[in-house]
């Protein structure tokens, strides 16, 4: 989450005025408007993942009276050649926090031209069809679109001209600093631990890819923080925050798909002589079982790398507990405006039942939209909710002053090896 100071935070959370943003534009440490852009109407977007490269967007419309914020040259004030913004979000009625820094991206004026005539004495045109001291002028009105990207839009742009390796006794964290402190400073998080780098290992082209393979070796992600430094952190197990019902919680909306759900994994290979290996492995129960009413799904994978029946068994059964572990309730949740909320935190969602309680579903928030025209509307959060905590949470019977932090995280070592003999979660009472 980003940093808020109490009075903010309980200005949060009750009736407030309303908010607002203000941005600065800078370049090479130097401003390049003298006054906050007007803005209009804006949008955001944050991303959250393993795979996630760039995870905050902006898009900005912003005023311009006398049309001259609509980029010609690279150079000019919103150009794309290094202008940067820096975003302010300000909670009404209480403090303000920093919402990150964003390179522009894209610039795209819109200006509408109109013609007057105005009086101006001794004017006279020579053949003019307006008689003497009149003079037509143009009026210049215009907005200009702006989109623009995290800071990581830097490492992600700068490629590795040849292959390099790591330099002796490197570490992941000293790596990801070394490859991305030409574009920010780091933030390492508590519950991080560093290990070393082989130098054996080889970075081909992608600087930013090369920085989250990285990571990944210590179970770690990157996203960037209010004051334009990137934090290193770990997806958190313990909510930092609640959207419950008769408070800030708009609305809540859940979607199933059939794409994906899997019930089979055959995975081939050749032997020694060339003869093919293959091996399945199957959910058995619950309401996905191979062959029930869920039907048969198989996914098919094949390698040269397989070559042995024995090693065909160990991959599909892997593949099926990456299946099941992965399994997930993605919700669609608006609450009131929240600038303090990250992709990546973990948090609480509660939802009423017909049966007139409320359960709450942890998950992670792995997409935020904002935005406003200019004042923010609601705040829209896509959370992925472990479909066995999801499971856990409706299958309880005592729902008096439930709270989620009373049962234990459902993970995958809770899973028996003989998936299906002796199924996680009561599958008929779901």
């Amino acid at each position: 989450m980003r940093e808020l100071d109490a009075d903010t935070l309980a200005a949060l959370d009750g009736s407030r005025p309303a908010d607002t943003l203000t941005v600065w534009a800078w370049r090479d440490g130097v401003l390049v408007v003298p006054e906050p852009l007007e803005v209009v109407e804006w949008s955001g977007s944050e991303a959250a993942g393993d795979t996630t490269k760039i995870g905050q967007t902006l898009s900005l419309t912003v005023a311009d009276p006398d049309g001259t914020l609509g980029a010609w040259r690279f150079d000019d004030a919103l150009g794309v050649a290094g202008t940067l913004l820096q975003v302010i979000y300000r909670v009404g009625g209480a403090g303000s926090l920093n919402y990150g820094w964003f390179r522009v991206t894209d610039n795209e004026p819109d200006e509408r031209i109109d013609w007057r005539v105005i009086d101006e004495y001794s004017y006279d045109e020579p053949d003019a069809v307006l008689p003497a001291h009149k003079r037509m002028v143009p009026i210049v009105t215009a907005v200009v679109k702006l989109e623009a990207t995290d800071l990581t839009i830097g490492p992600d742009r700068d490629k590795f001209e040849a292959p390099q390796s790591p330099p002796s006794a490197a570490t992941v964290i000293g790596e990801f600093k070394r490859l991305t402190g030409a574009y920010f400073r780091t933030v390492v998080e508590d519950g991080i631990t560093d290990l070393g780098v082989s130098r054996k290992l080889v970075y081909d082209k992608e600087r930013l890819e090369a920085c989250q393979d990285l990571l990944s070796r210590i179970n770690a992600r990157y996203r960037m923080g209010g004051d334009g430094e990137c934090h290193v952190y770990r997806p958190g197990t313990v909510p930092v925050w609640r959207a419950a019902p008769g408070s800030c919680l708009v609305s809540v909306s859940r979607k199933q798909s059939l794409d994906g759900l899997y019930n089979r994994w055959v995975v081939e290979g050749k032997d020694s002589k060339g003869k093919v290996v293959r091996a399945r492995a199957s959910i058995e129960s619950g309401p996905l079982r191979y062959g029930g009413p869920h039907g048969r799904s198989q996914y098919a994978y094949s390698s040269e790398m397989i070559t042995s029946y024995a090693g065909a068994l160990a991959y599909a059964e892997e593949l099926r507990a990456k299946f099941l572990n992965s399994l997930a309730v993605e919700l669609t949740v608006e609450v009131a405006p929240r600038p303090e909320l990250q992709a990546g935190d973990r948090i609480e969602v509660g939802y009423p039942l017909a049966a007139g309680h409320v359960a709450y579903f942890p998950g992670e928030i792995t997409g935020i939209r904002r935005g406003g025209s200019p004042i923010p509307t609601v705040t829209s959060l896509t959370v992925s909710c472990s479909y066995y905590d999801v499971s856990a949470a409706l299958s309880r019977t005592d729902w008096a002053g439930y709270l989620t932090a009373d049962l234990p995280p459902l993970t995958w070592d809770r899973i028996p090896a003989t998936w299906g003999t002796a199924p996680l979660v009561a599958w008929n009472d779901l």
